[in-house]
């Protein structure tokens, strides 16, 4: 099941800025975070927070959510924060993640457009934030979409593990049909100079890397297929775009990226390795739009010290908050 697009997402959509011309250095794209033991990353995604919603209920659920994960060390966001919200009901929900004292950061999906504010407004808001928001854009760059930026985590002046933060886009025009959007060739092309950046500050050795995003690869449905399950279920068909410009095919080329976390379908939750990549869904974080009662949450992600991840689920209902 799928929202509907509006007449108000096709007007947003069309005002989309495109990406600027400036090149900047990898470097520039980089947020560092010191990496202890069993690093612990707590997964939200598709809360859909507007203005006609109970912000307190909301809130006291999300309270559910960072109480299940036990203190994580950062919070990452994988998009559709927002449908139909204006500023007000954005500023809201950033300071409510800001109130937790808790490294934060987000990347946007599709439904982030159909606001009463533009993306790059919230872009800026975003890079803009301080306190405990990690998050970086360049507005001005060659690289297609708002949130493309890398946090290393450090240990003993070394990257131990990398986390992509990027922005999958959102909707496709140049289709006979209205789909889903891609990672463009050249976000394709600034996440291989950033893996082999690193590779080359760690002295040789190619970072460990998860990826964060909102709308899954196309190989989705075939990881489903024939990859190893791990957990989960698929209780709705995946919606990935129906074109890309070989993302993957890159990803298991320069051997970083371990395991992928996303969103955007919100009653799928499985995990499965496939050709040596994790495609873990994440765990719906509110009931807005559409949902399952007993598929709604959060999941964590520990990074060990060897590199290994444990990924726990963790499921709520607003009885507990009502």
């Amino acid at each position: 099941m799928k929202y509907r697009f509006t007449t108000l997402a096709f007007i947003s959509l069309l005002a989309l800025s495109a990406c600027g011309t400036r090149e900047y250095k990898p470097q520039d794209y980089i947020l560092e975070m010191n990496y202890k033991s069993d690093f612990r990353i707590l997964q939200l995604t598709d809360i859909h927070l507007s203005d006609k919603d109970d912000r307190d209920i909301q809130f006291k659920f999300m309270d559910k959510l960072y109480e299940s994960a036990n203190n994580p060390d950062l919070v990452v966001v994988t998009g559709d924060l927002f449908t139909f919200a204006g500023k007000d009901t954005a500023k809201s929900l950033l300071k409510y993640f800001d109130s937790k004292n808790i490294p934060w950061t987000v990347c946007f999906g599709n439904h982030d457009e159909q606001c009463y504010f533009s993306v790059d407004w919230l872009t800026d808001v975003l890079t803009n934030y301080g306190s405990n928001c990690l998050f970086k854009d360049l507005q001005d760059d060659n690289v297609n979409g708002n949130c493309n930026f890398a946090i290393n985590l450090m240990k003993d002046g070394k990257v131990h593990d990398q986390l992509f933060i990027m922005d999958s886009n959102r909707y496709n025009f140049n289709l006979s049909q209205l789909g889903y959007d891609c990672f463009k060739e050249d976000q394709i092309n600034w996440y291989e100079s950033i893996v082999k950046y690193t590779k080359e500050q760690n002295g040789g050795e190619t970072a460990n890397s998860l990826m964060f995003y909102h709308i899954p690869l196309p190989e989705v449905n075939a990881a489903w297929e024939e990859g190893t399950k791990i957990y989960g279920e698929k209780r709705e068909a995946s919606c990935p775009p129906d074109h890309d410009y070989g993302f993957f095919v890159k990803i298991k080329e320069l051997g970083s990226t371990k395991a992928m976390f996303f969103g955007h379908d919100h009653i799928n939750n499985f995990e499965v390795d496939y050709q040596g990549v994790k495609f873990c869904y994440g765990i719906k974080s509110t009931d807005r739009i559409y949902h399952d009662e007993d598929m709604m949450g959060c999941q964590t992600i520990t990074i060990h010290d060897d590199h290994s991840l444990t990924i726990e689920r963790y499921y709520h209902t607003y009885a507990e908050v009502k």
